[in-house]
């Protein structure tokens, strides 16, 4: 079973447009996610996964 790495409503700060974060670690597997703003909104793109790894995202 996929373990999650949740992100719940994220936002920035207004002078950071992007923050890549590298290597979360959950259990054995592992995830790079970028956060960026588009609009009035921050998205969550997955850039590598690793292992059993699932990334949700709710606003």
């Amino acid at each position: 079973m996929a373990r999650p790495i949740s992100f719940h409503e994220p936002q920035l700060p207004t002078f950071l447009d992007e923050v890549i974060l590298r290597h979360l670690q959950i259990g054995s597997g592992s995830a790079d996610v970028a956060l960026r703003r588009s609009g009035r909104h921050v998205v969550v793109d997955v850039i590598d996964r690793k292992g059993d790894v699932r990334i949700l995202t709710t606003v």
